[in-house]
């Protein structure tokens, strides 16, 4: 039996940053596209914000020189371990900006390249004479390819694909609390580095700070991650500026676990991008490039035309891999109470070491 004529020569579930990528890469190139998104933009997002040198640059390469990058440039970048404040002036290579802001920018970008964006419309996917094709209600959409970018959710279940043992999970939290004397002024990003996790803060305007936490998924039952985190560190100055019920007065907007590595990168005419291709720690601000670069990737197999899974694979999986390892790593020292305690206690940090650490990881980022 033939296999049914394609509807379109890509399918996108997601309108995020990768999906919206992926879109404009391939409506570049001559393919037809049709992009399906389940809210109507512009919508918040979970994010912390933060925009990577890599990101920034994958941003101005794919806007160009008319249109304005989304956000505002970021000016100072802070490490808070202890009593020990490490600081860098980014120069302008990184941004901060809501996701609201900049998901709309891209979609709009694909849609002028020519792909076709669907808002409100929920797919899922199916599988159907011999490959897969997406479902939006009654509607069948068949597409030689299909790039899954809806993050981690349910969809990834009906692929049988797994993660790959990592370590112990985080679990984040995220919400926009208006600015006070206490958080980071316009432009500028802190991370406050606790027993058991840390606290981001990012502030886009004059009137709203982005606030980002992440606790090991360790805990009492029922416990949240802001709750851990206020327990193992009750004495730590980053709650003057967050009070005790911060998530529930300014709306946390929902929880999520990491990192994720799949144990394989998509199945049949299925690629994984996005967060679902690999997502490593945020506090490096490299997440939205990560997803990014996950997309360019597939979009580049795609055009190549020939056994597009394992040319994307052989593109970014060894990549994601290295990053989520590295992240991790950096991660578990900077949150361990030996050098908390150093911090705050000794000052024999290396302060000018660590503050290119800072630096390497935030404006130039691990893509």
């Amino acid at each position: 039996m033939s296999r049914p004529k394609s509807d379109f020569d890509v399918a996108i579930i997601g309108a995020g940053p990768a999906g919206s990528t992926a879109a404009i890469e391939l409506a570049r190139s001559a393919r037809t596209v049709v992009v399906f998104e389940k809210k109507r933009f512009p919508r918040d997002k979970i994010c912390g914000g933060c925009l990577s040198g890599p990101a920034v640059t994958c941003l101005q390469e794919l806007l160009g020189n008319e249109r304005r990058l989304p956000g505002i440039p970021c000016r100072r970048i802070s490490f808070v371990i202890g009593t020990s404040r490490l600081e860098c002036n980014p120069s302008g290579a990184t941004r901060i900006a809501l996701r609201s802001e900049l998901d709309a920018c891209l979609t709009d970008i694909a849609q002028q390249e020519g792909a076709e964006v669907r808002y409100g419309q929920t797919a899922q996917l199916e599988f159907s004479d011999a490959s897969w094709c997406v479902r939006v209600g009654s509607e069948c959409i068949r597409a030689d390819i299909i790039l899954l970018a809806a993050g981690l959710g349910r969809q990834i279940n009906k692929l049988g694909i797994s993660a790959q043992r990592t370590g112990r999970r985080l679990i984040a939290q995220q919400w926009l609390q208006p600015t006070n004397i206490a958080l980071p002024r316009l432009g500028e990003v802190e991370l406050h580095w606790l027993r058991g996790g840390y606290v981001g803060l990012a502030t886009p305007n004059q009137d709203q700070c982005v606030v980002a936490l992440a606790s090991e998924a360790v805990g009492r039952d029922g416990e949240s991650a802001f709750e851990r985190l206020r327990r193992l560190n009750p004495d730590a100055a980053i709650w003057s500026a967050l009070p005790p019920d911060a998530p529930y007065r300014f709306h946390a907007m929902g929880t999520a676990g990491f990192p994720w590595l799949p144990n394989r990168l998509g199945i049949g005419n299925v690629l994984l991008i996005g967060d679902l291709a690999g997502y490593a720690e945020p506090y490096s601000g490299d997440g939205i490039a990560q997803a990014m670069s996950s997309a360019r990737s597939a979009a580049r197999a795609i055009m190549r035309d020939r056994d597009i899974l394992a040319c994307y694979s052989s593109l970014i999986r060894r990549r994601h891999r290295r990053l989520v390892q590295r992240s991790r790593m950096l991660s578990r020292l900077l949150r361990t109470s030996m050098v908390h305690g150093l911090a705050t206690r000794c000052r024999v940090l290396p302060e000018n070491l660590l503050s290119r650490i800072v630096e390497y990881v935030h404006v130039k980022g691990t893509v």
